[in-house]
């Protein structure tokens, strides 16, 4: 079973706050709030595999081509899901190049990881000019952040980087998905929410189901 809430700005004073089952009825909410107008999008997750992501990218009403920068999965790993994906996908990888020299192909670029945000607007926007996204996905933005604790060198740095998105790239077609996974269930007290436009949280829960046999 899997779950979603989502945080998104109303027409009044603060956010409506959506919840809920993601099977049954998440569906059309999940559509009408992907084709309300949006630029950011924060995606909260508790380690999701990539195959798991390529659903989330499906639900995506005309999502268009994906630029998708991976600072925690190397395209080889994650290439196999490619043929389940609806949408034509090209791969910044900022992990192989941790381990191994490789040059790029006709739908990956290797790059050196980015040790902060302002290195990764950098590697955004030297990318993005040739390969013409509609959607700019970013996995993982916890590799530069912690929503647990957030120091307020960090919490600058971040809404840097969110307000930069926001003015630079609100009246074009671009859109940006930041992905975070929240691995150890932490409270995560300090997340933006006046710094992006959408908040979804994505949960799966897992449970065994003990088969017996009729009597």
């Amino acid at each position: 079973m899997v779950g979603n809430t989502a945080i998104k700005p109303n027409t009044g004073e603060g956010y409506e706050v959506v919840a809920v089952n993601y099977w049954k009825s998440a569906n059309n909410e999940f559509k009408r709030i992907m084709l309300d107008f949006w630029n950011t999008l924060l995606l909260i997750h508790d380690s999701l595999e990539f195959k798991e992501i390529v659903g989330f990218l499906n639900k995506i009403p005309y999502p268009g081509k994906i630029m998708y920068i991976s600072l925690t999965k190397t395209n080889d790993a994650i290439k196999p899901h490619f043929k389940n994906l609806k949408s034509k996908i090209f791969v910044i990888d900022c992990v192989s190049s941790m381990i191994f020299e490789k040059k790029g192909t006709q739908d990956c670029l290797f790059e050196q990881a980015p040790s902060n945000l302002k290195e990764m607007l950098e590697l955004i926007e030297k990318d993005l000019k040739n390969i013409k996204p509609d959607i700019i996905i970013l996995d993982s933005l916890s590799q530069f952040i912690d929503f647990s604790s957030i120091s307020t060198l960090k919490g600058r740095e971040l809404y840097d980087f969110l307000d930069y998105l926001k003015s630079r790239y609100s009246r074009t077609p671009h859109k940006f998905i930041l992905l975070y996974d929240n691995i150890l269930s932490k409270e995560l007290a300090n997340l933006p929410t006046t710094g992006v436009d959408v908040i979804l949280k994505y949960e799966v829960i897992m449970g065994r189901v003990d088969w017996k046999d009729d009597v």
